[in-house]
């Protein structure tokens, strides 16, 4: 990962589990950060600012931040 979030680590790791948590329920990424942008919301964190932090890091979508910025 390339720099520090804008969030703090404790909130990445929620996003990311959030994100696998909401994968296996069979949702399909439609390619947008809703999923994202709407956790960042509910708990007022800097959606504009995360997102482009995440864009950074290789994730296009919701689905890419699992696979491409926390593939583990």
């Amino acid at each position: 990962m390339e720099n520090s979030p804008p969030v703090p680590l404790s909130s990445l790791k929620d996003l990311f589990e959030y994100l696998d948590r909401t994968s296996m329920t069979g949702y399909e990424c439609v390619h947008t950060f809703a999923l994202t942008s709407t956790f960042l919301q509910k708990r007022n964190l800097p959606v504009a600012a995360m997102l482009q932090w995440l864009g950074e890091n290789g994730a296009g979508c919701d689905c890419e931040i699992i696979f491409n910025v926390c593939p583990e």
